[in-house]
């Protein structure tokens, strides 16, 4: 289960460094495997709406999209009549489950 951290210093690196990051995944982790939209993210999460999406997309110099949740796999867009909502892939899961354990959410 734990393979990622061995696997991907990618994702170990950018969940390490945010906070912002760990609460979206924590957030969707307790919801799974329903999804929600950025404004119930950032509201449950107590997390601003657009760091939020800086979070799970990307956004400008502060969210490298590289990092972001979305491009790593953890988080899944689904487009639904126009509004996009985010789920958690199994992969995210996997990385919830074993910070769970470790007390990391």
């Amino acid at each position: 289960m734990n393979s990622f951290i061995y696997h991907d210093p990618i994702i170990t690196r950018s969940l390490r460094k945010s906070r912002v990051r760990i609460q979206i995944l924590s957030h969707l982790f307790k919801i799974y495997p329903k999804m929600s939209y950025p404004n119930e993210i950032a509201r449950r999460a107590g997390v601003a709406p657009s760091n939020v999406l800086g979070g799970l997309r990307g956004m400008g110099n502060r969210y490298n999209g590289n990092s972001s949740l979305v491009e790593m796999g953890l988080v899944e867009v689904i487009e639904t009549n126009g509004d996009a909502f985010y789920k958690l892939t199994e992969l995210g899961k996997e990385i919830c489950e074993y910070m769970n354990t470790e007390k990391c959410l």
